[in-house]
């Protein structure tokens, strides 16, 4: 027997034994690897100062270096981690193979502003960045890392340029998968966790925990006092417009959801045009919103309008310039269960009692504020807004509302121009006439005109009838002294306006019902 055989044998078992585990576990991500793997790179490389980037994979590791010896040069290295026994036997657990010459495509073209400092040191914290972002991730079934990648974060807008390095980790269950970001330093910063059971499954339209969660988010990102001008929640996301905390003279644009809170770059200019002459909405902090009614004003917005399981769109809360001032307000958006084009929505106050109503069409209250039985309702609901001697300029009744002109509550030198649609008022987009000849003596008290209701039907039958115009309707009715015209005059008038096909005209009565002046067709 040849002993020398079986000697060699023997021992080349055993070698093949301790190999086996080692092959199996070993990856990239375990304590030391990284480290230990750029410091030969490094020395081999000469000692560089920068990088571009850093890969890893379990069992590849690749890096991108500044020649120290050429700077506008980048080099590539790889470090493998080999799996193969006999491979392992003859060439080691590890394969370095470098340099080689790399040409960047670089959307900022500036080479020195995309590298950035780096030292073998730095990869120590792979482990924990490791266990940090499968921990973000909360995958449903085991993770893994797919991939870890270090480089400068691209900016695009308003001009390609780079940021401050960061990690990017995909976390991967085979099922699901995450993309985890950090910084340098290996604090995560976001997620991308829209490959997800629990993003896909999200709905944070039905309030609960959920909602509660990104609230608390949003919170930690924005300042206590009041900077946000506008919240809307979808399913899956909450969008707000609020002052940019890096920049407190500017409104931006901003995503929440899962994946944190970012900003959108591209609407930043929309978010900071203003409407001329229009009040510019109040401003509120996320925790000024009482959450906890979201379900029920839903549930109330679907009775108001009649759609029963009705699907809630979108809910939208703002600060408008209210009839005493900004109030928070919750818009709540509801399409009909089997025709999402069927939609309406509904505006309530913060407390959640309801202010206006747009109903789908048909299924409202019919309103006719021409109809006698509707003014003394309008009056009320303008007595209610304004109280009951607010100081008037003009009422205009049409069918579906009533527009006044009256003195600004919060602004006492200022007209303004309030819309009642038959639930409360509210502050229109129309700017008051800038009447040229306009002074203190156009003014009346609002309770000289609560008489009218009792000639309302009168009025506009004797008006039909004087314009000869039996087959017509009544187009419009002003209350006011009519002082552009009959700048003389002092009294309140009521003016009613007819029209018959491409006939019309008008009457004008004192509160007696007398007639004032009439322009016939």
């Amino acid at each position: 027997m040849n002993t020398g055989i079986i000697g060699f044998g023997v021992v080349f078992a055993a070698m093949l034994a301790a190999a086996l585990p080692a092959a199996a576990d070993d990856s990239w991500f375990d304590e030391g690897r990284a480290q230990s793997a750029l410091e030969k790179i490094f020395d081999k490389a000469n000692h560089p100062a920068k990088i571009l980037s850093l890969e890893l994979h379990p069992l590849e590791l690749e890096v991108e270096l500044q020649d120290p010896a050429q700077t506008k040069h980048i080099d590539a290295w790889t470090d493998t981690i080999v799996l193969g026994t006999f491979q392992r036997l003859v060439f080691g657990s590890e394969s370095v193979s470098g340099p080689r010459p790399v040409d960047p495509t670089l959307p900022n073209p500036n080479l020195d502003a995309n590298l950035f400092e780096f030292k073998p040191a730095d990869a120590a914290t792979v482990p924990k960045l490791v266990a940090d972002a499968v921990k973000r991730a909360q995958l449903e079934d085991a993770a893994t890392i797919a991939r870890m990648e270090l480089r400068r974060q691209l900016h695009l807008v308003p001009e390609p340029s780079s940021g401050p390095p960061e990690w990017s980790i995909e976390v991967t269950s085979g099922r699901e998968r995450a993309e985890i970001y950090a910084d340098l330093a290996g604090h995560i910063t976001h997620a991308n966790l829209d490959g997800t059971r629990r993003a896909q499954a999200l709905n944070y339209l039905n309030g609960g925990k959920e909602l509660d969660d990104v609230v608390a988010t949003i919170a930690d990102v924005f300042p206590k006092e009041p900077t946000i001008k506008s919240v809307i929640v979808y399913n899956h996301y909450l969008t707000l417009e609020a002052l940019n905390p890096e920049h407190p003279d500017r409104y931006s644009r901003f995503t929440a959801g899962l994946n944190g809170v970012y900003r959108d770059l591209l609407l930043d200019s929309v978010v900071n045009i203003a409407i001329p002459n229009q009040e510019p909405p109040g401003r509120f902090a996320i925790t000024d919103i009482d959450w906890s009614l979201l379900p029920k004003l839903e549930q109330a917005a679907r009775d108001r309008m009649q759609l029963p399981g009705g699907k809630v769109g979108l809910v939208k809360l703002t600060k408008p310039a209210g009839v005493n001032g900004p109030v928070i307000e919750w818009e709540i958006n509801i399409q009909d269960a089997g025709d999402s084009a069927v939609e309406g929505y509904v505006t309530f106050d913060g407390k959640g009692n309801i202010l206006r109503t747009h109903y789908p069409p048909g299924r409202g209250p019919k309103l006719d504020f021409l109809d006698a039985a509707s003014y003394a309702p309008a009056f009320d609901g303008m007595t209610s807004g304004l109280g009951q001697h607010a100081q008037m300029v003009e009422l205009v009744f049409w069918p579906d509302k009533v527009m006044i002109t009256t003195k600004d509550p919060q602004k006492p030198d200022d007209l303004v121009v309030f819309e009642y649609h038959g639930e409360s008022l509210s502050r229109s987009i129309m700017l008051p006439l800038n009447w040229p000849t306009f002074g203190p003596d156009w003014f009346f008290d609002l309770s000289q005109a609560q008489p009218i209701a009792a000639r309302w039907s009168l009025l506009q039958q004797d008006t039909l009838a004087r314009l000869g115009l039996t087959g017509g309707k009544i187009e419009r009715i002003t209350i006011s002294k009519q002082k552009l015209f009959m700048p003389r005059n002092d009294r309140v008038l009521i003016e009613i306006r007819a029209e018959e096909g491409r006939r019309d005209g008008r009457v004008v009565y004192d509160l007696n019902g007398k007639i004032v002046d009439i322009v016939t067709p």
